[in-house]
């Protein structure tokens, strides 16, 4: 018994200890498992938030493509680059009708009728050019919108006729137009009407002054005479194609100039030269129809 009492400090400090190690095992057991099952649930969530797409919360573009768009190799791209296309090209189609508007308004009444008769177009394109011929050269913004207005009605014409109407109607050479299929007919029988309006024409403006300025313009310019060629182009009372006139005169030289240098035949020389005076002579006709009469009177 005394033994035990001498040894009692020992063994209460030995207890103690042992169930203080007791003591802090089981918390610190505690506190792992806690920070095990924190990693663990953190693990778990990341994970599963991998397999959810990423979707911005910011502000989207009105035209900006989706993810869906990408993933489907960018087909939103290529139906907005074939929309811009076809805008461009409505829009060179535009511009094209506009052009031949303009081109059609510079012949003369009977030339507009057997273009019109050939591409069998309505009797409204013919009065809407009739129109614009008779607007003034200050009514600028009257010409633009019947311009729109007959490039609208041109707008369905096939391109490659028009053009050859107008450069067979510019050169006098319908020969172009054989190409196309059942105008053949339509050439020959404008041909007969055109040889009556010709006729009819020509007895009918015997008596108009417009001839003999028509005819000293066509002789001076023919002749390179710089009076009568500054007065023909420095004209302000008639809106009129100058860059047309100055090709028609160099046409006329051009062929003159060849039928001395090469060894052609003369028929087809000659021919070609008759065919550049009548365009000449028509575009100078037209021009001094549109002339009032006294400043016709002023020019002979």
């Amino acid at each position: 018994m005394a033994r035990l009492i001498r040894q009692w400090p020992l063994l209460h400090h030995h207890c103690f200890s042992y169930a203080a190690l007791n003591y802090l095992l089981s918390e610190s057991l505690t506190l792992s498992t806690k920070a095990t099952s924190h990693r663990v649930s953190f693990t778990k969530v990341a994970a599963a938030n991998r397999s959810v797409p990423f979707r911005p919360r910011g502000p989207k573009l009105p035209n900006s493509p989706t993810p869906y768009d990408f993933e489907q190799g960018g087909n939103v791209s290529d139906s907005d680059s074939e929309a811009n296309k076809s805008r461009n090209q409505k829009k060179r189609e535009a511009r094209r009708s506009v052009r031949w508007g303009m081109e059609l308004a510079s012949f003369s009444p009977p030339q507009i009728k057997r273009i019109i008769k050939v591409a069998s177009l309505e009797k409204d394109v013919f009065d809407a050019l009739m129109l614009v011929k008779r607007l003034g050269p200050d009514v600028r913004e009257g010409k633009r919108r019947q311009y729109n207005y007959i490039g609208k009605l041109l707008r369905e014409m096939e391109p490659e006729l028009m053009d050859a109407l107008i450069h067979c109607t510019k050169d006098g050479d319908w020969s172009r137009l054989q190409g196309f299929s059942g105008l053949e007919e339509k050439i020959a029988g404008e041909e007969n009407e055109e040889c009556e309006e010709r006729e009819y024409e020509s007895e009918e403006e015997g008596s108009h002054e417009y001839i003999d300025v028509a005819t000293r313009w066509f002789e001076g310019l023919i002749n390179r005479d710089i009076k009568v060629t500054n007065e023909v182009y420095s004209l302000r009372n008639v809106d009129f194609d100058r860059q047309e006139l100055r090709k028609l005169v160099r046409r006329v030289h051009a062929v003159q100039e060849r039928k001395g240098v090469t060894e052609e035949n003369e028929q087809e020389v000659d021919a070609a030269i008759t065919v550049a005076k009548k365009s000449l002579t028509r575009f100078l006709h037209d021009l001094a129809k549109q002339m009032p009469r006294e400043h016709n009177r002023i020019y002979l």
